[in-house]
């Protein structure tokens, strides 16, 4: 037996395989967010349904607040959103949920509220794309847990998993 050439084949081999199981299960498109234990982008976005009103995200420190990313046109939003109205209905006086709808006109947001249930929580209107940019938004619907100081400690890919957002929202309360 030729020990140089199956020490070789081995010195190969065992990292390539190293390197594909350790990615097995994970999802390939998921994105580290470099934000999560740093303060989060602050904003100030126009609300949709209090003419001129403004929502600026400092003023909601002092509870955990939940940001959700979400458009019209997005066909795994209209199934998120009938789970974070009934979880924005149980945690209602203890963190704040706010939408912020991303590449999206009023005309269009009201007529998909009023169609899937109204809104449950304020939705903001991304003007510009500048919250979005700010928090790195790669795909909808795409949320993020803010602790009571505004420091972002989760962030979700596509539908939120209820009973994971339950465990994350209760550690921070």
């Amino acid at each position: 037996m030729n020990w140089k050439v199956l020490g070789a084949g081995l010195a190969v081999v065992v990292p390539l395989v190293w390197v594909l199981a350790s990615g097995f299960g994970k999802d390939p498109q998921y994105i580290p967010s470099p934000l999560i234990g740093k303060p989060a982008p602050d904003f100030t976005l126009p609300m949709l349904d209090a003419e001129g009103a403004t929502l600026h995200l400092a003023s909601l420190q002092g509870k955990p607040t939940f940001v959700n990313f979400w458009a019209t046109w997005c066909d795994t939003c209209r199934v998120e959103h009938p789970l974070l109205v009934s979880l924005s209905r149980t945690y209602a006086d203890r963190v704040h949920f706010v939408g912020i709808a991303y590449l999206d006109t009023e005309p269009k947001l009201r007529g998909w509220l009023a169609a899937h249930g109204g809104a449950a929580f304020p939705t903001l209107i991304d003007v510009g794309s500048t919250a979005a940019v700010a928090f790195g938004v790669g795909r909808l619907p795409e949320s993020y847990v803010l602790d009571s100081a505004g420091v972002i400690r989760h962030k979700y890919f596509g539908v939120v998993q209820p009973r994971q957002v339950i465990v994350d929202l209760e550690a921070l309360l």
